[in-house]
């Protein structure tokens, strides 16, 4: 394995893309705010590559509140949509939402509430029938 010497040094890499992947990583550029050139995409994508796959195997190592999702493209669209409308400010926003709505709503709430006291006081209220 390979390690730098002083870990203020950088080392260049060379990758070769195709046409098409050159496209593709120039034009999320272009409509990212928080990339401005090919290589910072780089190091961001090849570290979060690199942290998602060490924690997949333990499940617990890097950020344990963030999972990728495989969406339906007419999904990401309507999300998309929404955000260039305003109403989110990034995709992640919008399917966070989506998630709380959909699995932190009052009634989930409260029962997750229940069962967490019935657990710490060891009794189960059951419902008259």
């Amino acid at each position: 394995m390979h390690t730098m010497s002083d870990p203020l040094e950088s080392e260049r890499i060379t990758i070769r893309l195709d046409a098409d992947d050159l496209k593709l990583i120039d034009e999320f550029i272009s409509n990212s705010n928080e990339f401005s050139n090919r290589s910072q995409l780089a190091r961001t994508a090849v570290r979060a590559y690199i942290e998602m796959r060490a924690g997949a195997g333990e499940g617990t190592k890097g950020r344990p509140n963030e999972i990728v999702v495989q969406m339906p493209l007419l999904v990401l669209d309507t999300i998309r949509q929404l955000v260039s409308e305003g109403v989110y400010s990034s995709v992640s926003e919008a399917i966070a939402d989506a998630a709380r709505h959909e699995f932190l709503h009052e009634e989930h709430v409260e029962g997750l509430k229940k069962d967490a006291n019935e657990q710490r006081s060891g009794f189960k209220i059951v419902p008259d029938e």
